[in-house]
């Protein structure tokens, strides 16, 4: 029948218009094109008589805008509300990035004055009205009442897409932020109180954000009291809505296309931008193609245009299409910058974005940018905002038409994508610059280094861009260039050192092989030397002897000689004959003495020759043995060299194995990380447990929490979101109090349901036993050391004893109190013979059991308690937290006298002292820890260490039983586990919950710590990785495929199994 009725009413019309508007909302002037919402705006504008207000909710794409300008202000327009004037004025303004600077640009608008200025008064203008709407909550009505155009008037002001004041508080994480946004809430507000005006307020909001009011009370009470639902369109209203604007534009539809239109949009609200869109583009289609002047629409226009689920995408490639490749790249730039990630919400949001800013963020002219918005806004494309004709300047606010675009295309969700990673990245970059910049955490070295490198070359970042994030970009990069210089000049230094190591090596081994050659050498020539001085010396002793024995023959021929001569003198009388001959005998003899004489000469040169040959040979034997000394000092010298070099290659091969090492625990870090980023369970186990099995063989900290944090999710994965979460209490859980008896498996909590509950830690899915049903809150319970004993007390005027039997029963007492006093903390003595007592009027008491008696008084609230609990010299003192900052020892031996230890400027709260007596710790309001060595405390009243990270006030600390960890809770919804031999090193943060921590206590055998939390459960968390891996090697897990194994871990690092195969059961 509405077919019928549309028909006859617009049957004259012959003009072929489009008169379908995209994804653009439908604007005032184009009310006579919006169907299917008919008679809804009555009860919207009932609601806004009545309370001045109406808030106007509904999904993303369920049409809100476009049911305001199409279907509220034309009606107001039209008369509604009489009773003062039947004139209105519609202020509309969207809150943005600037919420309270945008209201004034749409105040101004109205203001006939100001639209005469030029741009220097218009600034002033704008800012003088800026000013008057920040400077009460008042403003925005004085601002009414002082713009002439609407006096006489109804002013309705219209705060369009009001969900962006939220996405604009979380972006500008920052008190200003917080302020304006507030302000903002507060005008509007004001502006429902005042009812001497004729100000009325209406504000359009996605659904999804609804909840996000709740950080405005006065608000939240206003929409409760005055909202109105976008129902969900019916099939009919759908076809109305569809066939309606086709018979107004001179156009016909098939039934079968309006069937498949209704059937492709379903019963999903968020299409129907999308129907809009299709519609636009099926009928600019028909009007180019149809055969004839009559033809209707039909399902071959339909279907040319992609249908429904891809018209949208291919119509935005088509104006991607038309650019440059130049003004390609400030086009990505320019959507990253309107648009960004959804947070809690599903869907992606906006982020409308002036266009200086875009210019700034892009690096390009204001021109470039231009031309690509016109691209994307011109008539039959409404793509971005504002709508084509409007001109475009550097203060014009750039806005993507719909969130659908972000869904639908494709491209845009690939940059989407890439953009929420680079924020993430220069996020975390960010951070760890101001960590390192107040001496938190160290430079950066691969592989984090590298991947913030990767992403500076891929993105170019910019400050226009950072300063979106965080505006402390400079020196987020100087700490990257700083990291990459560092690690540049390490290696460089330690490629240096290796190269001269083995240039040292080499030079040495080839001066230590040649000096040996030559000492050789040396010795050779040495020994030689000896030998032929052993020749000559014996040749010159042969020479000798043979002189000494021609010596000998000469003189027995000269006697002969001297005998024949006397002979011959003798008989020279006796015969003349003879004398001739004697004559001769004596010449002869003569000439045999000569030959003697010359023989001993000749005997005597070679008696020098021989001595001279032996002195030589003397001279030679002391070179050789010299030669031969400075050849073994030499050996000795190559050999302290060859040592040396042995040395050096071998703290060469430890530095390599050490880089090594520091590269493989760098891997495991990274795996670990990105385990819990896997969708893949095997693949998020395979991870965290390798990376695990790396930190342990190549020496990592134990407990480091990132390989702690990939093991804990990896079994959190196989056994689901409350594998660790134990049930039983209805209220919250403030204490938790583990029993050092029965194997140290049960634990005790206590809350404020007023139930004591007891836990088997080997079977903790088992209901626990109850102990007390109900009553009073419980503040303070505790179990003695020895396991016999349980205390426990809260608002009331007593104290719960119970004492527990071997069988596991309990047999109960209570201890009075004084009248109207609450128990706050409880702790028994050392030796278990007596319970210490604090109350709320800051009283201390010490009961034998039986009653309580008052040992000391404080003179400010105590916020927390401890006992020394090792019996030894320190086990009479005890220590107190106070409200007014102070650390105080009380000593129970001395009279219980009261000594300041340490003095805070704020309250001072959890107090504990580990188990061996050693150690004192005590956490303030403000998150942060300190840490005193009572063996050094009369030297020294300083605490030892101060540890930063929770940012709200400490609750609880306690040790494990060793007191190799220390655990602390906070109001900031997080344990930190800290390793108590490396107290510099980070701590495990827990923080898979969403309150409060009340209470922690670790499990006797310390594999377990317990949490109690605000959200009514008990939480259990393992604290041993090593037991962590065996529970994920149990579940049985398929290891890395070899491929896998090149992608997660490394190309170059051999392939090895991460969990054992178990052996097949035969």
């Amino acid at each position: 029948m509405e077919d019928n009725i549309l028909q006859d009413e617009y049957a004259g019309i012959n003009t072929i218009i489009n008169p379908f508007p995209g994804l653009r909302p439908f604007s005032v002037d184009e009310s006579y094109l919006f169907f299917g919402r008919e008679g809804q705006s009555d009860e919207v504008l009932l609601k806004l008589a009545e309370n001045r207000f109406v808030a106007v909710v509904g999904p993303s794409g369920s049409g809100k805008s476009s049911f305001i300008y199409c279907g509220v202000i034309p009606i107001l327009y039209g008369g509604f509300m009489t009773d003062r004037t039947s004139n209105w004025s519609v202020v509309v303004s969207r809150p943005g990035a600037g919420p309270i600077d945008n209201l004034a640009d749409a105040l101004l608008k109205h203001d006939n004055t100001y639209q005469s200025y030029d741009k220097e008064n218009k600034q002033i203008k704008k800012a003088i009205t800026s000013t008057l709407l920040r400077s009460s909550s008042l403003g925005l009505v004085e601002a009414v009442q002082q713009t002439k155009e609407f006096k006489g008037r109804n002013v309705l002001i219209l705060i369009d897409q009001f969900e962006e004041l939220f996405r604009f508080k979380k972006n500008e994480e920052n008190k200003d932020s917080l302020n304006e946004s507030l302000a903002f809430v507060n005008l509007l507000m004001e502006v429902i109180k005042t009812t001497n005006a004729p100000i009325y307020l209406i504000i359009t909001m996605r659904s999804d954000f609804i909840g996000d009011c709740a950080a405005f009370p006065e608000l939240t009470e206003s929409i409760n009291q005055s909202y109105y639902m976008i129902p969900q369109m019916t099939r009919k209203q759908k076809q109305m809505a569809i066939t309606g604007p086709v018979l107004v534009g001179g156009g016909m539809m098939t039934p079968r296309l309006v069937q498949k239109l209704l059937n492709d949009v379903g019963d999903n609200p968020d299409q129907l931008p999308i129907m809009q869109h299709s519609l636009m583009r099926t009928w600019d289609y028909w009007t180019d193609n149809r055969t004839t002047a009559d033809a209707p629409l039909d399902i071959e226009h339909y279907e040319a245009i992609g249908t429904m689920k891809s018209a949208l995408s291919q119509h935005a490639d088509e104006a991607y299409d038309e650019l440059t490749d130049e003004e390609r790249k400030v086009c990505e730039v320019m959507f990253k910058a309107l648009t960004e990630k959804g947070g809690e919400s599903a869907n992606g949001v906006r982020r409308p974005t002036r266009l200086g800013e875009v210019v700034a963020i892009a690096s390009a002219s204001e021109g470039t940018v231009i031309r690509i918005v016109e691209k994307f806004r011109q008539p039959g494309r409404s793509l971005l905002m504002p709508p084509a004709g409007i001109p475009l300047d550097n203060g014009s606010v750039i806005d993507i038409s719909h969130e659908s675009l972000m869904r639908i295309w494709v491209r845009l969700k690939a940059w989407v994508e890439d953009e929420g990673e680079a924020v993430q990245m220069y996020m975390r970059l960010s951070e760890a610059s101001a960590m390192y910049q107040v001496g938190k955490s160290g430079l950066w070295r691969p592989p984090d280094l590298q991947l913030a490198l990767n992403w500076r070359e891929k993105h170019k970042p910019t400050l226009a861009w950072a300063q979106r994030y965080d505006p402390a970009f400079e020196r987020a990069m100087v700490f990257l260039d700083y990291s990459q210089k560092e690690f540049e000049t390490e290696q460089k230094i330690k490629e240096l050192q290796q190269k001269k190591a083995l240039r040292r090596a080499r030079v040495t081994a080839l001066f230590m092989g040649t000096a040996t050659v030559i000492s050789i050498g040396f010795l050779v020539y040495a020994i030689s030397q000896s030998v032929e001085a052993e020749r000559q010396k014996e040749a010159a002793t042969k020479q000798a002897v043979i002189a000494k024995k021609n010596s000998k023959e000469a003189d027995k021929q000269r006697k002969i000689a001297l005998k024949r001569e006397k002979e011959a003198l003798t008989n020279e009388r006796l015969a003349e004959k003879e004398k001739r001959n004697a004559e001769e005998e004596k010449k002869h003899a003569q000439q045999e003495k000569k030959h003697a004489q010359e023989e001993k000469k000749k005997a005597d040169e070679l008696r020098v020759v021989a001595e001279q040959k032996e002195k030589e040979a003397n001279e030679q034997k002391q070179i050789a043995l010299k030669n031969e000394k400075e050849a073994k000092k030499q050996t000795k010298i190559a050999e302290d060299k060859t040592r040396i070099a042995t040395q050096k290659e071998k703290e060469a091969t430890e530095a390599n194995k050490k880089a090594f090492n520091l590269r493989m625990l760098s891997i495991a870090q990274s795996m670990a990380i990105k385990s819990t980023q896997y969708s893949d369970r095997r693949i998020q186990a395979n991870n965290a447990q390798k990376a695990y099995q790396f930190n342990k063989k190549y020496g990592g900290d134990f407990y480091q929490p990132d390989i702690y944090n990939g093991l804990y999710y990896a079994i959190k994965r196989f056994e689901g979101e409350n594998y660790n979460q134990l049930a039983g209490h209805s209220d919250a859980v403030r204490m938790i109090a583990p029993s050092y008896a029965n194997s140290g498996q049960v634990v005790y909590s206590a809350g404020s349901d007023g139930k004591v509950l007891r836990w088997n830690l080997q079977k903790p899915k088992d209901p626990p036993k109850v102990l007390v049903s109900g009553g009073y809150i419980k503040r303070a319970l505790v179990v003695s050391r020895d396991g016999k004993y349980l205390a426990c007390g809260g608002d009331d005027r007593r104290v719960q004893l119970f004492t527990i039997q071997r069988n596991g029963r309990f047999s109960k007492k209570n201890i009075a109190l004084k009248s109207g006093t609450k128990v706050w903390n409880l702790a028994f003595t050392p030796d278990n013979r007596g319970l210490i007592i604090h109350t709320s009027d800051q009283k201390i008491y010490l009961s034998d059991f039986k009653k309580a008696t008052e040992i000391t008084q404080l003179t400010s609230k105590v916020n927390g308690l401890a006992v020394h609990h090792k019996p030894n010299a320190e086990s009479h003192y005890m220590a107190v937290g106070q409200n007014n900052g102070e650390l105080v020892l009380i000593d129970r031996k001395n009279n219980n006298q009261q000594s300041v230890l340490f003095k805070n400027t704020v309250g001072m709260h959890a107090v504990a002292f580990s188990n061996s007596g050693r150690y004192l710790v005590a956490g303030d309001v403000l998150g942060i820890v300190r840490i005193w060595d009572l063996t050094k405390i009369a030297q020294n009243k300083k605490p030892i260490i101060q540890l930063e990270g929770h940012t709200a006030k400490i609750n609880n600390i306690e040790f494990n039983k060793d007191d190799t960890q220390m655990a602390t809770a906070s109001f900031d919804k997080t344990v930190r586990i800290w390793n108590m031999r490396e107290l510099t090193n980070s701590p495990i943060v827990l923080k898979d919950h969403e309150d409060w921590v009340w209470s922690i206590a670790f499990s006797n055998d310390g594999d377990y710590l317990l949490a109690g939390c605000r959200d009514n459960l008990v939480r259990i968390w393992p604290t041993n990785p090593s037991l962590m891996g065996d529970v994920l090697t149990q579940k049985g897990v398929h290891n890395f495929k070899p491929d896998e194994w090149k992608r997660y871990v490394a190309k170059d690092i051999p392939y090895e199994q991460t969990f054992k195969v178990p052996p097949k059961k035969k």
